[in-house]
């Protein structure tokens, strides 16, 4: 309580705003009052109040005004995949689909089937085609390994036969020759025995009819007419013996004959030999039309082990196998539908592929570089991310308009063009639930960048993109 010394003046009474404009106030006198301390305590906090206010106002301008002259900054943002649209490389009836969407896979995997029932009906035709093209081969080749041992010998025979036609032709044309000698020198010999025969026969017979004649004169004995009536006799048979022989060498002359025959039956026999030599030695012809045609069937079974191998194929093309281990994000068809071929049956893409693509307005490029660090606001998230600039787009996202732009008549609004830039995001715990197509705002330091980085990590960015399976692998329930 204030003591009796303390006590505050009595107050006048209100006067009007006039006249209280003209009077001084009337102040406690004591500056140790409690009302003076409680007065200065409040101008001091007014202050304090108003200078922390000021330092903050012109603190947030400048601070937000100096980030943003060592950032970049965007709220054109996203998060961003490889999204691969697994379509049918044949088309039927879809039966199976294995997968839903958010599904796991993992590469391999077989996601969807078509009916295989016609590629199955294909590849069996296709088989069958190429067991009759290597049984058509076989036979071929059997064919052409009978000629080549067959052949030779039919040659080797008809030599042989042309060497003993050729050597019974010279035997009978010696034969020839020889009889023809032997049968022309004893018609010689023969004729010329009956002319002497012939000169002692009429001799003989002039000495008998002379001896004769004398005898019967009784001119001379009768044993000289015995004498000559013998020699006549004698030449008579001796002539008759001539003739005989004569003919008997002239009947010779019928060997010489048999001889020519003997020589033109050789001379034919040797013709048939070497026209059969001949036939025989076209053997290599049919040898070489039966290569020809094993060639002929060794392409057929070429050309139809590659219709077999394409069935296969299209077989195999009945199955949609996952490239690489992903997620189902999407699911267009079901069992029942028709699948054309490239329709696609679900979209997946790689967790392990996931960066964000901001889309900088081409006067804010400027101080960013490979390697530098980002801030990620992801709107799902309450946290930020960090990240590091991969690499910088060489294109404006204007070139790839489905309506580009004509300003040809003049009409030119200057917009700011935006160049992608894409952002590795550094990976936490969080990193599973980002997922493609969040909106994300980037602020993109000027900080000097880390370009080997940057290139480690494209490299890495562009093998996974670059990963996949063969929808054509065989697989084991599959094999033939």
């Amino acid at each position: 309580m204030p003591t009796p010394e303390q006590a505050p003046t009595p107050v006048p009474p209100p006067t009007p705003l006039a006249t209280m404009a003209e009077q001084p106030l009337n102040l406690p006198s004591s500056p140790d009052s409690p009302t003076a301390r409680r007065r200065r305590w409040v101008r001091v906090l007014v202050w304090a109040a108003g200078l922390t206010a000021l330092a903050a106002g012109l603190a947030i301008p400048f601070s937000y005004w100096g980030y943003r002259f060592t950032h970049s900054m965007t709220n054109d943002g996203f998060v961003e995949t490889r999204i691969v649209h697994l379509a049918p490389q044949t088309s039927g009836l879809l039966v199976n689909v294995r997968v839903e969407e958010n599904d796991r896979i993992y590469a391999g995997q077989v996601l969807a089937e078509i009916d295989p029932t016609p590629r199955q009906r294909e590849l069996d035709l296709a088989l069958s085609k190429v067991k009759a093209a290597k049984e058509s081969l076989r036979y071929e080749q059997a064919t052409l390994d009978r000629l080549e041992k067959e052949y030779p010998r039919k040659v080797a025979v008809a030599k042989r036969e042309l060497a003993s036609a050729q050597a019974l032709g010279k035997e009978a044309q010696t034969r020839l020759e020889v009889t023809r000698v032997r049968t022309e020198k004893a018609v010689k010999a023969a004729e010329a025995a009956v002319d002497a025969a012939q000169a002692v026969l009429v001799k003989a017979k002039e000495d008998n009819d002379r001896y004769q004649k004398l005898y019967a004169e009784k001119s001379v004995p009768q044993i000289r007419a015995e004498e000559a009536a013998r020699a006549y006799g004698t030449a008579k048979a001796e002539h008759a013996a001539a003739l005989a022989r004569l003919d008997s060498a002239r009947a010779e002359l019928g060997q010489t004959r048999i001889a020519e025959r003997e020589v033109d039956v050789s001379r034919q026999a040797i013709e048939k030999a070497t026209e059969l030599l001949e036939l025989a030695k076209l053997g290599d012809l049919l040898i070489e039309e039966a290569r020809v045609k094993v060639e002929i069937r060794a392409a057929e079974l070429v050309a139809a082990k590659r219709a077999a191998d394409t069935a296969l194929t299209q077989l195999q093309y009945c199955r949609v196998i996952a490239p690489f281990d992903g997620i189902v994000v999407k699911r267009y068809r079901s069992p029942g539908d028709n699948a054309p071929i490239g329709s696609p049956i679900v979209s997946i893409y790689n967790p392990k592929l996931i960066y964000v693509t901001a889309n900088m307005e081409e006067d804010r490029l400027e101080g960013i570089a490979p390697g530098n660090t980002a801030i990620l606001w992801i709107d799902r998230f309450s946290r930020r991310f960090t990240g590091k600039v991969v690499w910088i787009g060489e294109a404006t996202g204007a070139n790839f308009a489905l309506v580009p732009r004509d300003v040809s008549t003049g009409e030119f609004t200057k917009v700011p063009q935006r160049v992608p830039v894409r952002i590795a995001i550094d990976p936490d715990e969080r990193l599973p639930r980002v997922v493609p197509g969040l909106s994300v705002t980037v602020a993109i330091s000027h900080a000097p960048g880390d370009a080997e980085w940057a290139a480690r990590e494209a490299a890495a960015m562009r093998a996974l993109a670059a990963e996949g399976r063969s929808p054509v692998v065989p697989l084991p329930e599959m094999k033939k």
